[in-house]
């Protein structure tokens, strides 16, 4: 049976709520990700190297320059935001899967 919340129980559960927030807080303050520059902008040149690395990858080299501006710079973004080179085959093989069937990244 569902239990109806009294005023003094949402209160109780607002506490710990903003308590947990404060906490994880706290803890990026401390092992310096609050601090840390975020995302910087995808360049032209990120996009020419990801258009370059999908040549040869037909039709999805042709769909991904048909592509707008900003769906463009998702897929790089994507590409280059992988922290290893494994990641980035990964990525690689992810993308040619969509922008062979010409879809969006998401």
């Amino acid at each position: 049976m569902r239990e109806i919340l009294t005023s003094s129980s949402r209160e109780e559960f607002r506490s710990r709520r903003s308590g947990h927030c404060r906490a994880k807080i706290r803890e990026a303050r401390q092992n310096g990700r609050w601090d840390a520059p975020g995302p910087t902008a995808v360049t032209e040149e990120q996009i020419t190297r990801l258009s370059a690395l999908l040549e040869g990858c037909e039709p999805a080299h042709a769909n991904f320059l048909a592509m707008p501006p900003s769906v463009k710079k998702t897929y790089a973004r994507a590409y280059f935001d992988a922290k290893t080179e494994a990641g980035r085959q990964r990525r690689i093989a992810w993308m040619v899967d969509r922008l062979n069937r010409n879809l969006r990244p998401m």
